[in-house]
């Protein structure tokens, strides 16, 4: 797969070859045991920059009332996401992280690729806001807009797909842009049941949320949901999409690139244990 690969500054990643194999499932439950009040403080820490992008959203709002143009200060959050990028992929691998201080790294170091992709994200979701809807309202008078609006709205899933790895993508590779954008295309298509399957679980989640607030249900389901928004939605999320990806990204760039390196003999070169593929210092 060598059209995965770009230029790399950053050292191969430490995984224990010694540790037990365990299925994915169990793995997943026993790491979220075991980190979930590591997960709630990462949780409320991203809550901060949330809370101040949804009162610019309301400032937006009371200007101009265009939802296009009020979402536009959600790009603010984007360099928060690759804290929570970092911290959610290290617990995915089974490594340490420390909640505040590699949240507070990782942000600095990687904001501006993460503002670059807020930036893209923004436009492409515009863009396919206003397509599919149009596409799939005019479906059926004839087979072009039929056509239309599928091609529209398996761009938008494939889009959403590839949207999984390029935050840790940007927290783990030392790559152009444009390197990530086209590697994550690729992981859209090869991972296609582990994207199908993040894609679920998230959308059975947001079912839930959305019953709560928008039907007649008890005031408690709606205060359980407000406790989730606060205490684990967000690094829950996070840790979901790494726990499932990184594994696809490991076998596909991680262990190749590593393999490579020590055919040119090159793996007894200087690096800090336990710092693999940490983001740019």
């Amino acid at each position: 797969m060598g059209m995965l690969f770009g230029n790399y500054n950053k050292p191969g990643p430490g995984i224990r070859k010694d540790a037990p194999a365990q299925k994915a499932v169990p793995r997943f439950f026993s790491i979220f045991g075991r980190k979930f009040f590591d997960l709630v403080k990462l949780n409320l820490l991203f809550c901060i920059p949330v809370i101040v992008v949804t009162a610019l959203v309301f400032a937006f709002n009371l200007v101009v009332q265009n939802l296009l143009f009020d979402l536009l200060p959600v790009i603010l959050l984007f360099p928060f996401i690759g804290g929570l990028t970092f911290v959610t992929r290290n617990y995915a691998r089974e490594e340490h992280a420390f909640v505040l201080w590699d949240f507070k790294d990782a942000v600095k170091n990687n904001w501006k690729l993460f503002l670059l992709d807020g930036v893209f994200v923004y436009f492409v979701s515009v863009i396919l806001s206003i397509s599919i809807p149009y596409y799939i309202s005019a479906a059926g008078k004839n087979w072009f807009t039929s056509v239309a609006a599928a091609i529209c709205t398996l761009i938008g899933l494939f889009f959403l797909f590839s949207q999984y790895y390029v935050p840790v993508m940007i927290v783990t590779f030392d790559l152009k842009f444009s390197q990530i954008l086209k590697n994550s295309l690729i992981f859209a298509v090869i991972g296609l049941w582990r994207n199908l399957l993040v894609t679920a679980l998230l959308g059975i989640l947001a079912f839930f949320i959305f019953v709560a607030f928008h039907y007649a249900v008890p005031i408690l389901v709606v205060v359980l949901v407000l406790c989730l928004f606060i205490f684990l939605l967000f690094s829950y999320c996070a840790f979901l999409i790494n726990f499932t990806v990184y594994p696809l990204i490991d076998r596909m760039m991680v262990q190749p690139y590593l393999n490579q390196k020590n055919k040119d003999g090159e793996e007894n070169e200087t690096k800090a244990p336990q710092s693999d593929f940490i983001d740019r210092t």
